[in-house]
């Protein structure tokens, strides 16, 4: 069975560089201690983050486990990786996952390879998983996260995007019984709360935050927020908290 997972953009990462933290702040805070609750790190375990972005979940990683050895933090995007640099416990690796795992000769370096939010870029997964599982030492681990749900007002030309984006989700579900390997495997859905204010919500929108909004034009996101602004949210205040919720989905394959 393939699938198309690319969903990629280099301008989009490219243009939320240096705003990514922001862009992101009440969505991470959230997600942030489910991630580190997944993980059973010790300080001599070498890890490696994948599709690490600007290196704030690697640095995160880092402290919290008290690491020994710098996160791997690969990433294909020259401007993420130079905000991840200056990050403390980064190893910045500019690459693509195809390109990180290519090398055959190359066998049981890791004890956990994350994936966090980031499997939708992979080109061909078959060959990333491939690799993930050779660069895994015996009894390492992958954990990967995908976004299931994002239930924040959304106007309805983005909405179209978005359902796309996550039902290949569940073709990520279905693509994890075919591949092969030898270990334990297990997925579970978890959800949290955050909230923000409509002027940030509006400036998501206008920033791109996903890189589903780099296919509408300026004037389809500002029509889009006439939208929300006469229907929606048409009695929320600037200053008041408009309550969202996300839904993750977490795969771990740990193996013999």
């Amino acid at each position: 069975m393939e699938f198309n997972f690319v969903f990629s953009f280099p301008e989009h990462y490219r243009s939320i560089a240096d705003n990514y933290q922001y862009l992101y702040k009440e969505i991470n805070e959230g997600f942030l201690p489910h991630l580190m609750k997944s993980l059973a790190l010790k300080p001599h375990h070498i890890v490696a983050d994948i599709g690490s972005g600007n290196g704030f979940i690697a640095e995160n990683i880092f402290e919290s486990f008290a690491l020994e050895n710098p996160v791997w933090c690969v990433d294909p995007s020259a401007e993420m990786q130079k905000v991840a640099r200056e990050r403390k416990g980064t190893y910045p690796v500019q690459k693509t996952a195809e390109e990180f795992f290519s090398d055959a000769k190359t066998s049981q370096c890791f004890d956990t390879i994350l994936i966090a939010l980031s499997a939708h870029h992979f080109v061909n997964p078959h060959d990333v998983y491939e690799g993930i599982f050779r660069f895994l030492r015996p009894s390492g681990i992958v954990v990967q996260f995908d976004s299931v749900s994002y239930s924040h007002p959304i106007f309805k030309l983005a909405a179209n995007g978005y359902i796309s984006c996550f039902e290949k989700v569940s073709e990520r579900k279905e693509f994890f019984r075919e591949i092969k390997y030898q270990g334990k495997f297990s997925q579970e859905e978890f959800s949290f709360a955050w909230s923000l204010t409509k002027p940030k919500l509006y400036e998501m929108f206008r920033s791109r935050y996903l890189s589903t909004f780099h296919q509408f034009s300026d004037e389809q996101i500002e029509e889009g927020i006439k939208e929300l602004e006469s229907g929606t949210l048409k009695d929320v205040k600037d200053e008041d908290l408009i309550n969202c919720n996300s839904v993750f989905l977490v795969t771990k394959i740990e193996l013999e």
